[in-house]
């Protein structure tokens, strides 16, 4: 019986633990399946618990103990409700008909189905984390127990079956719990890590390193956008007059208005060097680039910004702009040409806004 159990967890581990290792590692591409992945996340499942029944541990009358219940709950920590209930009218059905059709076999199916209808609609509202687990894994246990007890052709016997399966349900579904959480805190930090190398320290906005691959993105795609590059005025007066840490929270409280202003349409902000930012507003022409890099220059000039010191210091903008196809087909040549748009901005005074057009016209 042990060689058994043995066997039995090593499936549940093995197959548990590669599914979401591989579901933590496609993240960044699950939303082109995301539709998909409760469906695959059960279907994996719902196979698992047919090994899993494949190697049971034997009791008499029929009765098998392993550890397609876990498989089921842990279905529904990856994929949701939809996942639940897929692996378990899986499993359900095969307990009732394979293994012969008995009343052993009905009954069992039929508590299989059960659990997994309810946990589904529970999770529904409540859905499944490595917070509430334990109150699904208890319910279930004690369930299930409830069912081999009354299935038991004899109160020892059924003690014995109770106590076995649910030290076998503790420890293969705690261990196997306990590795996923570690996994998930390992691709959390992954994440973390990969988020920091490219997002800028002081405003949270993507740092050039990120905007890069934004811009690459858009042209690899051929779509149309308007590159908006951002310089404070006078922004080393700034830091000579008030102290560079006050310079830092104005770039910071201007990173703020970026992101915010980007939020409602369809453009990202980031900050690429000291006090220059970039904004890519997508699929937006010439006139659209000049309307939106007219709209933030405003803001800004029209918000003062108050520091820790007490001070309200009013900032302006100056603005270059510049459109793909029209004035580059490189990041570079775009960079150039934001930079020329930008030159002729500062030149003619502060608060002013230059599409790179402009200057040929």
């Amino acid at each position: 019986m042990l060689l058994e159990l043995v066997i039995n967890f090593s499936i549940l581990f093995t197959f548990v633990i590669f599914s979401y290792w591989l579901y933590e590692s496609l993240q960044p591409y699950q939303a082109s399946f995301s539709e998909l992945q409760p469906w695959i996340v059960g279907l994996v499942a719902g196979l698992t618990g047919l090994l899993l029944m494949g190697t049971a541990v034997h009791y008499q009358n029929n009765i098998i103990s392993d550890g397609r219940f876990v498989s089921i709950l842990l279905s529904g920590l990856i994929g949701g409700p939809i996942a639940i209930a897929i692996s378990s009218l899986i499993i359900g059905i095969f307990r009732i008909y394979v293994f012969g059709l008995s009343e052993t076999s009905i009954l069992s199916g039929l508590n299989i189905l059960t659990i997994g209808c309810v946990i589904t609609l529970i999770s529904i509202k409540k859905p499944i984390t490595f917070r509430n687990v334990n109150f699904y894994f208890t319910y279930i246990v004690v369930q299930v127990c409830i069912i081999f007890f009354i299935l038991s052709d004899t109160w020892t016997h059924g003690l014995q079956n109770v106590i076995e399966t649910a030290l076998f349900y503790f420890i293969s579904f705690y261990i196997t719990l306990l590795v996923l959480k570690s996994i998930r805190n390992q691709f959390d930090r992954m994440r973390e890590t990969e988020k920091m190398a490219e997002t800028d320290y002081l405003t949270g906005l993507p740092n050039n390193r990120r905007f890069q691959q934004i811009i690459d993105d858009l042209l690899s795609n051929n779509d149309p956008f308007s590159l908006i590059l951002i310089d404070i005025d006078s922004f080393k007066k700034v830091n000579k007059t008030y102290g560079h840490p006050v310079g830092d929270e104005i770039l910071q409280q201007i990173g703020t208005q970026l992101k915010d202003f980007v939020k409602p349409i369809d453009a990202e902000a980031a900050r690429i060097s000291g006090e220059e930012f970039y904004i890519v507003c997508k699929d937006a022409p010439p006139a659209y680039g000049i309307h939106y890099a007219n709209l933030i220059r405003s803001q800004i000039a029209k918000t003062p910004l108050v520091v820790s010191t007490g001070h309200v210091i009013s900032i302006t903008v100056s603005v270059g702009i510049c459109s793909y196809p029209d004035n580059g087909k490189t990041s570079k040549d775009l960079a150039f040409s934001a930079d020329k748009a930008i030159m002729q901005a500062i030149a003619r005074g502060t608060n002013q806004i230059v599409h790179v057009n402009q200057l040929n016209s």
